[in-house]
């Protein structure tokens, strides 16, 4: 069994050593939860987990800790890839939703398995999805402020291989534009 995981870039000369030691906590722990998780769940079980504990970690610019984008809205992205089955599915530019990698999971069950905008938010209330913002006071601050466009612009993600040697893999971000 095997697991990455990642949690973006970020450029080593725009990040605090406070920030970058909180990060490579977090990723520790992650990976840490994440293969203990894989122990006894399928690679798409666990890379479902592992990416939704990286969005509800404000360090990451993926769910809560997203961006927010120009236009004042933060618009979250994320897929997932079956290995076992070779189906993929996404959701893209989904507002207001809380863990977009489980919606973009659900979406496995289904023929049509990517949706953007509006189609994706409805998806998600439909399945049980409900309302969430997730506009945190620093990412409000750093808008506010509009500081360094460069900082923090990121993706995070998980690869597993099962124990019966199945492969998938799920990623997510919060974009930035």
């Amino acid at each position: 069994m095997k697991l990455i995981i990642h949690g973006g870039f970020f450029s080593e000369s725009s990040t605090s050593a406070e920030t970058k030691k909180a990060k490579q906590d977090s990723l520790s722990a992650i990976v840490t939860k994440g293969y203990e998780y894989l122990q006894t769940h399928s690679a798409l079980e666990t890379v479902i987990h592992v990416v939704s504990l990286l969005e509800d970690d404000v360090l990451y610019n993926a769910g809560l800790g997203s961006q927010i984008q120009s236009d004042g809205k933060v618009r979250l992205s994320a897929s997932v890839m079956n290995g076992r089955t070779q189906h993929f599915a996404g959701v893209i530019n989904v507002e207001d939703v809380k863990n977009p990698i489980s919606v973009a999971a659900k979406l496995l069950d289904y023929d049509d398995r990517v949706l953007s905008g509006s189609g994706a938010q409805q998806f998600a209330r439909t399945n049980g999805f409900g309302y969430y913002s997730p506009i945190t006071t620093q990412r409000q601050a750093e808008y506010e402020a509009k500081i360094n466009q460069q900082e923090n612009k990121g993706t995070v993600g998980c690869v597993a291989l099962d124990a019966a040697g199945n492969l998938a893999a799920a990623t997510s971000t919060g974009g930035k534009g």
